[in-house]
Order: structure tokens, then C-alpha cells, then sequence
């Protein structure tokens, strides 16, 4: 016990408070069970030392499931202990997937002890629903994702710029004054974050080469650890998860073809399709639909992207390969838009999305695009890389990552 207390106190004493993210301010830390969910590396970690920190009067612990004082106990006596012996009510607990039975145990814990919170974070989102649905009465979910263009600017630039919705975006509210505090730097910033700043990370080392091997470690874990570990999957059937990241990475943004996929892969349609589900569910590819789907309640996906732009520069540069503008600027789009709003495609403009029940269209082009796909759409955009203000129902693609 003592020396689980004097690790968390190193640990929660060394987190530095000087950048905090915003979806800090967003949890409702008085829930007996938060979970803090999403890939590695997105400051899960920090974010439950932070918290911990904040709370100068009271009686908390932070450790990680993957302590051998831990997985060599019951994680349900570990906390009764803490809680009799130390009269602490705040638990936080990191990496809580690599603890066997650890589901069961909180349900536990939370039927037992009606004044303890519990914060468990997990970097692995596999079988996420099942896990959900058994706490799903208990749980408050938080899903996190990785820097935000707003997040990055607020950190390099020692600014406190705050998000703005939507709707905000849509009818040209804030956006000049956005623009007025770097209005000289924000495209070179934009673009400058699109390449590695997605990953806070990038923080801990300037060099570019030290970046791009920790995403290939965040890939790697994801695949020979977190799918590894809920498959019954041999090497070389692994080996076809990273062909397919690879070949989104090298691609334009297309509408699935399933037999083409497969064909690439040799393997059956059938594995093909649970592959892509299974990368969807750890979140490194995001599925968007078609907007006939709704009315058909279909949930098939029609045009699939990679979780963020960072991923495709790190293939691309591991190659000296020219990245395909046109991919990243979708990928920027669907990453920040559909995180909080739904998102769907149809071949006849790239995006549509519902504001109040109402349908809104977006065009994402470059600056020099015609409104043709969109001229006799009602509430229609067109969204531009390298522009810098909004004019009529021109959108500059850069103020969108302030959606969060």
C-alpha cells in the first residue's frame, strides 16, 4: 500500500498544470464511474493526474491496472483496502483493460461503495459496446480524441482561444475574431498542425523523424496488442490490418468497394468486412454514410477515411511520397465535424450534415473551386483549403478545428 501511495504522489506532484485540455472542463467529475477512452497517447494519462492534482483536500489515488501490486490481487480488495485503511474515496485508474476481470470488479465496486468515484481510462475501444452496455447504467463515457487545430494554437501560441459550434461556423459568427489574433500565421499554423500536431507529443521533441516513430508505435500496439489480444488471429493475418491502413494512407478518398479491397488483400469478403469493423472500432479509420441510409436504416459504410492527417504524412514521408492534398483536406473535415455531429455522402456534393433537423451541404475543395456541384442546393458551402476568411457561403477549411 505504501508504495502505491508514494508512486501516485510522485506521480500526481511531476504532472504539469500549465495546459490542460478543454474536454477537461467538459467531464462532470462528480459521476461515481468515468471512462476515458480513445487511442494512445492523447494525454488520458495526464489528464487523471491533473485532475487528481486539483484536488489539494482530498483523500485519492492514482495507479496503473498493469501493476504487479495489481494483477497479483483482486482490483476490488486493492480499493477496499485503500478505502478502510486510508479513507480514500477517489480512485484513478490507468490502462483499466489490462486487468483480467475488470468489468465485473467495477460493477462491484460501484454497488459497494456509494461514496467512492472511480476514473479508469482504456486505449483500446474493442468490444467497447459489450463493455459499455454491462456498465451502461453505472458508466459516464468520454471519448477523447487527439489535439484539435484551436488546442494546438492555444498551446504554442500561450492563447485561450474557445470553441465555437456549427451553427456558429455556418452563420460566420466569431470567426473574424478568431482571425484577428493570428491573422498572420494561420495558414502556415494550419497546415503546420496537419503534419504533427495531432498527437500532443509532439510537445515532448521538435524532431519530426521522433514523432512519426511513436505513431508507428501507436499503430503497431493497436495491432499485434489490442486486436491481437481480443483475436484469435495468427502474424500474417495481423500483417493485413497495417496493408490496409497503408492503402488508405496511399489512396484518394473513394467509395467502398469491398471486392477491389479484398482482391488486394486475398482474403475473403467476408474477413475483409469484419477487418474494416475492426479498425473502425479502434477508431484508426472513421466509416461515413450515405445519406439514403437513414431512409433505408442501413448501416453500411460508403466512403471510409483514416482517424487523422498525422497518419497519412507518416506513410507517406516513410516513402519521400507526395501526399494527396485532396485526402488530407477530407480527412481534416470528417475528423473534426463528425467527432460531435453526424456526418453522411452522396455522390452528388462530399458531405451533409444536420443542424436543428435541418440538412446542410459542404463541398470541400481548395480555394479556386466552383459551386457547381452545390448551385441549386439550399443551405449549401463550399469549404476551402489556403483561404482565409469566409465570403457569402465560402468557408475557410482551417476554422472548422475549432469545433472542439
Amino acid at each position: 500500500m505504501n508504495e502505491l501511495i508514494n508512486t501516485s504522489n510522485r506521480l500526481i506532484n511531476s504532472v504539469k498544470m500549465d495546459f490542460i485540455r478543454s474536454i477537461y472542463y467538459e467531464i462532470d467529475w462528480s459521476g461515481r464511474l468515468i471512462w476515458i477512452v480513445w487511442q494512445r497517447w492523447v494525454w488520458k494519462t495526464t489528464i487523471l493526474l491533473q485532475y487528481l492534482k486539483n484536488l489539494d483536500k482530498n483523500k485519492k489515488l492514482y495507479f496503473s491496472a498493469d501493476d504487479i501490486a495489481i494483477l497479483n490481487d483482486w482490483l476490488i480488495k486493492t480499493v477496499s483496502n485503500f478505502y478502510i485503511n486510508e479513507n480514500i474515496k477517489i480512485f484513478a485508474i490507468d490502462e483499466i483493460h489490462k486487468y483480467k476481470n475488470w468489468n465485473q470488479e467495477l460493477k462491484n465496486i460501484y454497488d459497494s461503495f456509494p461514496d467512492i468515484r472511480v476514473i479508469f481510462s482504456w486505449s483500446s475501444s474493442i468490444d467497447l459496446i459489450k463493455w459499455k452496455y454491462d456498465l451502461s447504467r453505472r458508466v459516464n463515457l468520454i471519448k477523447m480524441q487527439g489535439f484539435s487545430f484551436r488546442e494546438y494554437i492555444n498551446k504554442v501560441k500561450w492563447l485561450n482561444l474557445q470553441k465555437i459550434s456549427l451553427e456558429q461556423i455556418i452563420k460566420n459568427n466569431e470567426i473574424n475574431d478568431i482571425y484577428k489574433i493570428v491573422w498572420d500565421e494561420i495558414i502556415y499554423l494550419f497546415k503546420n498542425y496537419l503534419k504533427s500536431w495531432y498527437y500532443p507529443f509532439t510537445f515532448e521533441s521538435e524532431y519530426s523523424e521522433v514523432y512519426f516513430n511513436k505513431i508507428w508505435w501507436i499503430i503497431d500496439k493497436l495491432i499485434y496488442e489490442d486486436i491481437a489480444n481480443f483475436y484469435s488471429l495468427d502474424t500474417a493475418n495481423l500483417e493485413k490490418f497495417k496493408y490496409i491502413i497503408m492503402f488508405f494512407a496511399f489512396s484518394s478518398p473513394w467509395e467502398l468497394s469491398i471486392n477491389s479491397l479484398k482482391n488486394k488483400l486475398s482474403i475473403a469478403y467476408d474477413t475483409t468486412v469484419n477487418y474494416l469493423q475492426i479498425l473502425n472500432e479502434i477508431w484508426i479509420i472513421k466509416s461515413i454514410f450515405a445519406d439514403w441510409v437513414i431512409s433505408k436504416m442501413v448501416r453500411k459504410a460508403n466512403k471510409l477515411y483514416l482517424d487523422n492527417s498525422n497518419v497519412i504524412y507518416y506513410f507517406n514521408n516513410s516513402i519521400w511520397k507526395q501526399v494527396e492534398i485532396w485526402t488530407i483536406r477530407e480527412i481534416f473535415f470528417v475528423n473534426q465535424v463528425n467527432y460531435k455531429n453526424s456526418l453522411f455522402y452522396s455522390e452528388n456534393w462530399d458531405f451533409m450534415s444536420y443542424i436543428s433537423w435541418e440538412k446542410y451541404y459542404f463541398e470541400v475543395w481548395w480555394k479556386n473551386k466552383k459551386q457547381t456541384q452545390i448551385k441549386n442546393l439550399k443551405n449549401a458551402f463550399v469549404v476551402k483549403d489556403d483561404f482565409i476568411l469566409p465570403v457569402w457561403n465560402q468557408i475557410p477549411l482551417w476554422i472548422f478545428w475549432f469545433l472542439y
